[in-house]
């Protein structure tokens, strides 16, 4: 019988119309893969930010309870507290993760316990403090314990604080109030005792933060350098003081681009491999029609195995575990999904290669396939993370037990070339369907419950628990409220008079940014200055303060008001801009202000980070006429010789050495040794924090040349600051 065969231009036809479909096809698989990629991030994302969570909320509730533990003592002792230090001692042992522990009667703290280190805070008051009334207010009036922070110390560092107000006879008809009882966590030792750091440099974003006292606004405690990205997971934390948030993300943006680049460049050469064989298929229907089923099972088998263990991939589990679970579900079986992955495993690709790495997996799935029963499935799912599934087993104990011989079986050396290599893994246990019956749900809980076994230390296993798990929500981006006040105007400069300490004249003034902030009013640069050094955006808001304060110099002038020297603060990315010193002789081009109004304060420690940069910028700067000064010098990494190698025109002491002066020889001696190291390098002085007449007079008989502080004036708008007369001493201070 003679053969029909098919004409080649219908044979081309149907070959394009397969090629159509294969390729759409393929964008279909991609498109699923790259949710599949998703899904399993968030995952990830889901079980990261659970257990960070639960770290924070135990260290945080009992750094929180030991101070309604402390309020209660008091009460119990009717407001004698000789017993403070000793109670103290036991109390931060016992609990652990608290820094120090405050009494404040009257709301003056006068005992702190460990007192080393702390004694700034002795005296502070903290009902009267401009930092802390608005919270210690709302604490007195409500008689519950609240929490501040992040807060700066006057002692140093940054910090969470609780406050719990103190009633004696409390109930009774003579009910008083005592004072408060504080706890004190420090947020750089908060955040060290979790993974968040470890997290950050692996890629992950995270924030931290908290509603306001009485206000419906949030406060970032910390967060990552990056900003969140839009994958992220939210768990909170049920503190005594309120519910707190922490938020994970991480930027899968170039993952899923690579991902559909593959899956789509795929798609097109099996399209046209597929399409070639349908059209020598189609021409020699029976020369090549068991080429194409074979070439169609290998597809087949790619699409679902693993290419170096050979092991069934994601997708096959994916795809196929639904169908397992409803059967096993039919037979009233208990199955179990353990999830894992070998700790540290980069470290063996970072040190021998991935060429010895990729021989380490084969090796342990090959050891996996041999611990398997019948009813099991070993799946590899990317990387060093794999997973199993004991389709049949008789309980928890069960599952615990294979988990123990997957740890056993890890942990037996592997040899290459004379080399020994010994692993560990750290697995996760979700038994079904106690813990979930579908596929998304029973990966998450075991995924919860790996990272747990990681956080206990590793090379171990953990059951899932429902403890782990905390419900999520959305968050906002924490500098979004300062790129919206930068696009809206909203800052403000003051101007803080600087006088001649012999003629008592004012000579010039330092330039400070204030946020003028539509529903928080005056907001002082502390709380969103490292906001924008954080985000890049402090260079954009230096370029305003910059034009702005020249502006301000120009209008002075048209005023006929007399010259002043106006400083500016410099950061240190703005001492890293190469256009810094043009865009500045091109603002007092533009305004027709002379250089030598213009003066900028920059830090030790900035410059200390380039020194070659920052000195090269600065003798350009001095070139043009502008002023240099070095701010809070004494406090930074001091170094004399790189003084003498400096442009510098002015130092300025820092208040620190001014506010004992008077009492204290050791600063009087320091601050009198600057003065005169200075005058030898002719260098002039200006000293901050001038709050006496006393420290006034004592300065002057030091020579110091300027000086500005809170006795002659606050910083003030420039309304204000272009009335300001010259200084009249009085006898007596006010």
């Amino acid at each position: 019988m003679k053969q029909a065969r098919l004409k080649q231009p219908l044979a081309l036809g149907i070959v394009s119309i397969a090629f159509c479909f294969i390729v759409l096809l393929g964008g279909y698989w991609t498109q699923s893969a790259s949710h599949s990629i998703v899904h399993q991030k968030s995952s990830i994302l889901n079980g990261l930010s659970r257990s960070q969570a639960s770290a924070l909320e135990r260290r945080l509730a009992s750094a929180f309870t030991s101070a309604k533990i402390m309020s209660y003592e008091v009460e119990l002792h009717n407001g004698h507290s000789p017993w403070f230090d000793s109670y103290a001692n036991r109390l931060i042992e016992s609990i652990g993760g608290i820094e120090n522990i405050q009494l404040a009667p009257n709301g003056i703290i006068q005992k702190i316990y460990p007192l080393a280190g702390n004694e700034k805070a002795i005296g502070l008051d903290i009902i009267n403090s401009t930092k802390y009334h608005e919270a210690t207010q709302q604490a007195i009036i409500t008689k519950k314990m609240i929490a501040i922070g992040p807060v700066s110390l006057i002692q140093g560092g940054v910090a969470v604080i609780s406050r719990a107000p103190i009633y004696l006879n409390r109930g009774q008809d003579n009910e008083s109030f005592w004072g408060f009882a504080s706890s004190l966590v420090y947020l750089d030792h908060l955040i060290a005792a979790t993974q968040l750091k470890e997290l950050e440099q692996d890629g992950y974003q995270y924030e931290l933060w908290r509603p306001h006292n009485d206000k419906e606004e949030r406060i970032t405690l910390s967060s990552s350098s990056a900003p969140l990205s839009d994958l992220k997971s939210s768990s909170k934390l049920i503190l005594p003081v309120g519910t707190w948030t922490l938020t994970i993300s991480q930027n899968i943006a170039n993952e899923l681009e690579a991902n559909r680049f593959k899956g789509y460049s795929i798609s097109f050469i099996i399209g046209i491999l597929l399409s070639i064989a349908l059209y020598a298929l189609l021409i020699q229907p029976l020369k090549l029609s068991k080429l194409v089923k074979e070439k169609t099972a290998a597809l087949q088998d790619l699409a679902y195995r693993d290419p170096l263990t050979s092991l069934p991939n994601r997708r096959h589990l994916h795809d196929n575990l639904p169908n397992t679970l409803y059967k096993n579900q039919l037979r009233s079986r208990i199955s179990a999904f353990i999830y894992f992955d070998l700790d540290n495993f980069k470290r063996i690709n970072d040190t021998v290669g991935h060429d010895i790495g990729d021989q380490v997996l084969v090796i342990i799935a090959d050891r996996l396939n041999a611990l398997k029963g019948l009813s099991d499935q070993v799946v590899r799912l990317g990387g060093d993370e794999f997973g199993i599934l004991l389709g049949n087993i008789k309980s928890t104990e069960e599952a615990e037990s294979f988990a123990t011989k997957i740890l056993k079986s890890v942990q037996i050396p592997i040899t290459f070339n004379q080399r020994e290599f010994t692993l560990s893994t750290s697995l996760g246990i979700a038994m079904i369907p106690e813990h979930g019956y579908d596929l998304v749900t029973i990966m998450q809980n075991a995924d919860m419950a790996l990272y747990h076994a990681k956080q206990l230390g590793k090379n171990q296993f953990s059951m899932y628990t429902e403890s782990m798990k905390v419900n999520t929500h959305n968050s906002i981006k924490a500098e979004d409220d300062l790129s919206q006040a930068l696009k809206n105007q909203e800052f403000v400069l003051y101007y803080q008079p600087q006088f001649d300490l012999h003629t008592n004249h004012i000579i010039g003034a330092e330039a400070l940014i204030r946020w003028n902030h539509p529903e928080k009013g005056l907001i002082y640069p502390n709380e969103f200055i490292p906001v924008a050094e954080k985000t890049g955006q402090i260079v954009e808001l230096g370029h305003w303060v910059i034009e702005t304060g020249i502006a301000y110099l120009a209008e002075r002038k048209e005023a006929g008001l007399s010259d002043i020297l106006l400083h500016i603060n410099l950061a240190s990315k703005q001492l890293a801009d190469p256009y810094f010193v043009c865009h500045v002789e091109k603002l007092l081009i533009q305004y027709q202000v002379p250089a030598r109004q213009l003066g900028f304060e920059i830090t030790e420690t900035d410059i200390l980070e380039d020194i070659e940069l920052a000195k090269s910028l600065l003798k350009s700067l001095k070139k043009m006429g502008v002023c240099i000064a070095i701010d809070d010098f004494g406090t930074g990494y001091s170094s004399l010789a790189q003084l003498k190698n400096l442009p510098v025109d002015l130092l300025k002491i820092d208040r620190n050495f001014i506010k004992d002066i008077t009492e204290d020889e050791n600063d009087r001696n320091i601050v009198e040794a600057i003065i005169a190291m200075a005058h030898k390098l002719n260098i002039k002085v200006l000293t901050e924090g001038i709050e006496t007449r006393q420290q006034w007079q004592m300065l002057a008989d030091f020579q110091c040349n300027f000086g500005q502080g809170f006795y002659v004036s606050r910083a003030v708008a420039a309304e204000a600051f272009n009335k300001t007369l010259p200084t009249i001493h009085h006898n007596e201070e006010n």
